[in-house]
């Protein structure tokens, strides 16, 4: 099976099916008869030799040289010249050379100058169309190759000091025989197994969010009891799909970068509100004191990551706003479903 798609998606047989298909219908379109006959595929075969000079100087040369390189009136100009000189090779070869040919059929160029014209442009513009949405069917796999490579390097960004951490607070409570244990190995077991096997494609929304509940959970297990941290939610996160992981970067910078104030003063507030038409989220947490060892720009590659993630998945459906002050962080999120 690979080898026969591999076969089809080969460039030079969908090159071949075209100028096939080409010659059968320049050969049906110029036919005197009602029937095709050897003559009518002879014709085509030569009227198609500036047709291909034509097609593939612009695909070969023309294209990627000046029009994919935004190099627009060149490659306008190149391709006046080039249409005048496929209609030049076409006389040259009806009008010269066939006759030369010793042959018992005669062929003759019938075909106005505006007909031959209106055919090269035809055959210009459809041959750039295709390369240009192939171009663009490229591109949008390479931009799947870059998400699936960015959801890769989330999952390597998430802060491995989070999961040492999380052993040392359970082997705490192992050590103290806490009733707390079974349900922090099993948080702990539950987000692993999320970020590290059910994150290849879009998951529920609903997933998501008991995610984020495991780690703040394991988070909370570590952390002084006078820290403040909520996470409040609102509407219905069952049927919604969602990019796996798009908000962990910025909580995990709450908990990395925040908590830093007197004793009493850290929090981190999460607020998650789904709607039929858009998704709002936001996140804020207090600072304290930043060390000069961390990044001057409070987030560094967290949030690059996310603003990334959300320009290739969502594009203009996405906004992600950021609001920092010497004592706060804030970012809120807002994605449109429709």
């Amino acid at each position: 099976m690979h080898k026969i798609q591999k076969i089809l998606t080969s460039k030079w047989l969908q090159h071949l099916i075209f100028w096939v298909l080409s010659l059968y219908l320049i050969g049906s379109y110029f036919s005197i008869s009602n029937e095709l006959k050897v003559i009518d595929f002879i014709y085509s075969a030569f009227f198609h030799i500036p047709l291909l000079v034509l097609v593939y100087v612009n695909l070969r040369y023309h294209l990627p040289k000046f029009l994919l390189k935004e190099r627009y009136a060149i490659y306008m100009l190149l391709s006046s010249f080039n249409i005048g000189l496929a209609y030049f090779l076409h006389e040259l070869i009806f009008e010269i050379l066939i006759p030369m040919l010793p042959t018992d059929f005669y062929m003759v160029s019938f075909t106005d100058m505006s007909v031959l014209i209106t055919i090269f442009i035809i055959y210009w513009v459809f041959t750039t169309l295709l390369r240009l949405s192939k171009s663009w069917y490229q591109l949008q796999q390479l931009e799947k190759e870059k998400l699936s490579l960015e959801l890769n390097s989330l999952k390597m960004q998430i802060n491995p000091h989070f999961l040492f951490n999380s052993l040392n607070s359970m082997y705490s409570l192992a050590r103290k025989k806490s009733d707390k244990t079974p349900d922090a190995i099993l948080r702990l077991s539950n987000l692993m197994r999320y970020m590290i096997y059910e994150v290849s494609s879009d998951v529920p929304l609903s997933k998501e969010v008991d995610s984020i509940n495991d780690y703040l959970d394991l988070q909370k297990l570590r952390l002084h009891e006078d820290v403040r941290i909520s996470f409040d939610t609102k509407g219905s996160f069952e049927q919604q799909m969602i990019a796996p992981l798009l908000f962990f970067p910025l909580i995990e910078n709450s908990f990395k970068h925040g908590l830093k104030g007197e004793k009493g003063e850290n929090f981190v507030k999460i607020n998650l509100v789904n709607s039929p038409d858009k998704l709002t989220f936001h996140i804020i947490n207090n600072k304290g004191k930043v060390d000069h060892s961390e990044n001057e720009k409070f987030g560094g590659i967290g949030l690059e990551n996310v603003k990334k993630r959300l320009n290739l998945i969502y594009g203009e459906k996405s906004e992600m706003q950021i609001n920092e002050t010497s004592e706060q962080f804030e970012v809120s999120i807002k994605i449109e479903w429709k």
